[in-house]
């Protein structure tokens, strides 16, 4: 199963798509420490960081592209800017 999960940075005002078979574990702060290039400007453990899982797939390929789809059609009410990776 993979899961399509939401990231959003309330200090830095932002929002982050992404997938993973263990969306639990992205929350460890690994994701700012280097795990994924699109947030290497946030700090887990400064910035105000919310994290939940967004829908749940059978194939990564359907996944990606609900992931995509969100980078490209979410609209956060304060106008958080979306974060776009480079591929999922």
């Amino acid at each position: 199963m993979q899961y399509v999960y939401k990231a959003i940075n309330r200090t830095k005002g932002e929002v982050y798509h992404g997938v993973s078979k263990e969306p639990q574990k992205r929350k460890d702060g690994s994701h700012c420490i280097g795990g994924a290039k699109a947030l290497k400007h946030w700090s887990c453990t400064n910035d105000d960081i919310r994290w939940s899982a967004v829908s749940q797939h059978y194939k990564q390929s359907n996944a990606s592209k609900a992931a995509h789809n969100h980078e490209k059609n979410y609209k956060h009410r304060n106008g958080y800017r979306n974060i776009k990776t480079s591929g999922i």
